[in-house]
């Protein structure tokens, strides 16, 4: 990161109020200006290729394969889910999470329906994912808030959750409809999709609809 107090910095990060720098270090101007035509030279002359062939130079953002973080434990998999068979086709990581060491002690079948009939000793047990099958547990802050709001105690993982929650977000996509108001033409792009049953007003009618 470069603060608004540098100028002609390159490949520099978290320094401040400096000119001149390549990879935090200081140059006179005009070293600085033929290394870094150098190294620019030197990276369109001698891209860097990835394991699927791809040509990576100067200017383009860093290749897949040099991320610190597998596909997986992103967040690109919440916006755009993928198997691991086409996360590896495209030449990205996938990583195998570890089994965990808990033991399962309560299915979900032998969880209780209501809050009223469960106690703290819930707070001991570890828990079976309905969806999953990944051991969780029931931490006492949680316990108190679903007992608060008389809330049963969930049978998925938080991840599950998680993920059941993201999954009912529009995607980040746009469709190209048309206002479904009886003698209204407009266009519009919209995030929901052509096969969703809502009803797709435009911005006119939808107004006139709800005021």
């Amino acid at each position: 990161m470069i603060t608004p107090g540098c100028s002609n910095c390159f490949g520099c990060c978290n320094i401040k109020k400096a000119e001149y720098c390549i990879l935090n270090k200081k140059y006179t101007e005009k070293e600085y200006f033929k290394l870094r035509d150098q190294i620019i030279g030197d990276m369109n002359k001698k891209p860097y290729l990835d394991k699927k062939g791809r040509i990576w130079k100067y200017g383009e953002f860093f290749p897949y394969d040099l991320s610190l973080f597998s596909y997986n434990e992103s967040q690109a998999i919440q916006q755009h889910p993928m198997s691991k068979e086409e996360v590896l086709e495209k030449g990205w990581s996938w990583r195998e999470m570890e089994p965990s060491p808990h033991k399962i002690t309560m299915t979900t079948d032998q969880i209780p329906d209501s809050i009223h009939n469960i106690n703290d000793s819930i707070l001991d047990e570890i828990l079976e994912c309905s969806e999953c099958k990944k051991p969780f547990k029931i931490v006492k802050h949680e316990f108190d808030l679903l007992k608060r709001f008389v809330f049963p105690i969930p049978r998925k993982c938080p991840d599950c959750r998680h993920m059941n929650r993201i999954g009912r977000l529009n995607p980040p996509k746009l469709w190209n409809r048309q206002c479904m108001k009886e003698n209204c033409g407009n266009k519009f792009q919209t995030s929901y999709s052509l096969d969703r049953p809502e009803i797709v007003y435009c911005e006119k009618c939808y107004q006139n609809e709800v005021a």
